[in-house]
């Protein structure tokens, strides 16, 4: 069975959740872990991502679309060409709350976005139940994660949910990503705040091969990390790491 949690407030158990802010968490992270840093630490408090900044560590993260302030980065996807330490902390809106919430429901935590889109259906499991949840925006739904969530129901060929017939519903009244995205509230926001290259960038396809797995939890924190390249049938259930 597939279902869709179009906010991170109907999240509910499952084997599996894809966690999808599209604008722009979701392909923050994967692109984070493409340009080389080995995790991304999702929390939701501003302060308590500023605890987490060490020497192997860099902050990213905003508040209403703009980067917080003494941040390293913003949000952008796109700024993310390579890694200076192996480290990111991301602290988002919506985006790191919704893997935090995903991780308290789901017995694996997949990030998803339309940059790692052929690469996370690939890596989920057989038989697997899946919820995709979309982060919504400020509590509410929001269309570009809708869209994705959709695609992501076309290609994984489970039985479906009402929210997900309808999500699948939604994604092909489109023509094509970019068609989705720029439509939506939140591409209007970053329109606003000098941010719309992000936009074009969050809807390209599987341009990248990498899959973020969340690999550890403690209050407040998500460990995400490049997923290993093994058989679903052997996927290894990772130690909770540690870290300060």
């Amino acid at each position: 069975m597939i279902d869709v949690a179009f906010t991170r407030a109907e999240v509910r158990p499952a084997d599996v959740a894809l966690v999808v802010d599209v604008l722009r968490a979701s392909s923050t992270i994967v692109a984070a872990l493409a340009a080389g840093f080995e995790r991304v630490l999702c929390t939701a408090d501003v302060e308590g991502a500023r605890s987490l900044r060490g020497p192997d560590r860099v902050l990213a993260g905003e508040r209403g679309c703009r980067r917080i302030e003494g941040f390293d980065y913003g949000n952008s996807p796109a700024a993310l060409r390579h890694a200076p330490v192996s480290d990111l902390v991301l602290c988002t809106t919506n985006g790191t709350p919704a893997v935090l919430e995903a991780a308290e429901a789901a017995g694996e935590v997949l990030v998803a976005s339309l940059l790692n889109l052929d690469a996370v259906v690939e890596a989920v499991p057989a038989g697997a139940d899946v919820t995709v949840v979309c982060a919504g925006t400020d509590g509410r739904f929001a269309l570009e994660d809708a869209y994705v969530a959709g695609r992501l129901v076309q290609r994984l060929g489970r039985d479906r949910t009402d929210a997900a017939l309808a999500a699948v519903q939604l994604a092909g009244s489109y023509p094509g990503p970019h068609a989705a995205l720029v439509q939506s509230a939140d591409a209007r926001v970053l329109r606003a705040t000098g941010q719309a290259a992000d936009i074009g960038f969050c809807a390209r396809q599987s341009l990248f091969g990498v899959v973020p797995r969340v690999v550890g939890v403690k209050p407040g924190v998500a460990v995400v990390e490049r997923r290993a390249a093994t058989s679903h049938s052997q996927t290894p259930i990772k130690q909770q790491p540690t870290f300060a």
